[in-house]
């Protein structure tokens, strides 16, 4: 779950929360603000909180330095999880120099660390990362510019055991390939301009659907982050409409709109990377009983958007809706963030939130403030559990 670097322009972090109405999805799918409302609540159950509040809330640095990063660390532009199991996790890291490392994840700050073997020229930024495990076999697929490769293995993610193939050498380069993610059996890939392409996961050799446009999206569009939930559900941001639409991945690989957009919120404004977690306990509004769906997306100010979705329907005619139950958050660790990921379901299997379940790339370093303490950061990963969860 990341954006590409068409969109990677640094600048002064804005750490203003807006306040804005709660909107919530209509029958139609679309979205649109009717007048003032009260200001959004903050703390409310399954909203952001840092998980780790020392070193500027660094997780892991890009490669193997420390946290907080210093010397030959690069900005993080692509993020994926992996489950085996409810006591193994991991995290991937891709960064701007084509380099991409496999993370154990921990209740701790993780120690354990595997660079994963690419074919990508160095300098070249990791474009999306999406992960699969199958039959004892660990899956790791990455996207440079043309290049989608799989770095596949037996023992352990990204062992020296395991190798890269490519899977195709001809992806769009003119719009590039801005995230991909795994949803119903298939990585999906998505250029800026609304191309999609797919791989049937554990396939190593050939894709199952060649780049083609995806349906019913503006001419004007050009889609900055995507991720994908345990629905089969496909969100992909609009950074130049502000929006967030919504596609079913079906058996065959391909990708099917649905109702569920999500526009006229100032909030999402310029959207960019989107993750999605599944968590186990309601919240104050939009979903107040049972397990929840929670859906975060950073905006123009390099906020995160926090929203709770409602799916109604059954697959492939499923139905989004959208409440914005928290105010953003904002914080001083967040430096120009391109991605994002999570692990999407965190009830089955059970994930403790011992281990965070969110993860924000920092895309550029700081040196002008303390946050946290630290007054040199960045270019790492930052760590987030959901309150009351």
């Amino acid at each position: 779950m990341k954006v590409h670097s068409w969109f990677r322009k640094r600048g002064r972090r804005v750490l203003t929360t807006i306040l804005l109405p709660m909107m919530l999805a209509s029958c139609s799918g679309n979205t649109n603000s009717t007048g003032p409302a009260p200001p959004l609540p903050t703390g409310q159950p399954g909203a952001l909180y840092l998980w780790k509040t020392t070193n500027a809330g660094c997780y892991v640095p890009d490669g193997t330095g420390s946290c907080p990063p210093s010397g030959t660390t690069y900005s993080v532009t692509a993020l994926a999880t992996q489950v085996v199991s409810s006591s193994s996790q991991y995290l991937y890291v891709g960064d701007s120099q084509g380099n991409v490392y496999a993370w154990t994840a921990s209740s701790s700050a993780p120690s354990t660390v595997a660079p994963c073997s690419f074919g990508f020229s160095s300098g070249t930024f990791v474009n999306g990362l999406a992960s699969y495990f199958s039959s004892s076999t660990y899956y790791v697929y990455a996207v440079d510019g043309s290049n989608l490769e799989v770095n596949s293995g037996s023992s352990s993610p990204c062992s020296s055991s395991s190798s890269y193939s490519t899977i195709s050498s001809s992806l769009p380069t003119s719009t590039p390939t801005v995230g991909l993610a795994i949803a119903n059996g298939f990585v999906f890939g998505v250029t800026s301009t609304g191309q999609y392409y797919s791989v049937a996961a554990g396939n190593t050799t050939s894709l199952t659907q060649t780049p083609t446009p995806l349906l019913n999206l503006p001419s004007t569009a050009t889609i900055g982050g995507i991720t994908a939930d345990q629905n089969g559900i496909v969100f992909m941001t609009d950074y130049a409409n502000s929006a967030i639409y919504a596609y079913y991945a079906n058996s065959n690989g391909t990708l099917t709109r649905i109702n569920g957009t999500f526009s006229g919120n100032v909030d999402v404004t310029n959207p960019r990377a989107i993750t999605t977690v599944y968590a186990p306990n309601p919240t104050s509004s939009g979903c107040t009983t049972g397990a929840c769906e929670f859906l975060y997306v950073t905006n123009y100010s390099y906020a995160v958007v926090q929203l709770v979705l409602s799916i109604s329907g059954t697959a492939p005619n499923f139905s989004v809706g959208y409440t914005e139950f928290n105010a953003p958050y904002t914080s001083c660790e967040i430096i120009d963030p391109v991605a994002m990921t999570s692990f999407p379901n965190v009830v089955n299997p059970s994930i403790s939130s011992n281990i965070p379940w969110v993860f924000i790339g920092q895309n550029g370093t700081e040196t002008s403030s303390s946050c946290f303490g630290a007054s040199n950061y960045g270019d790492s990963v930052t760590a987030y559990d959901l309150t009351g969860e």
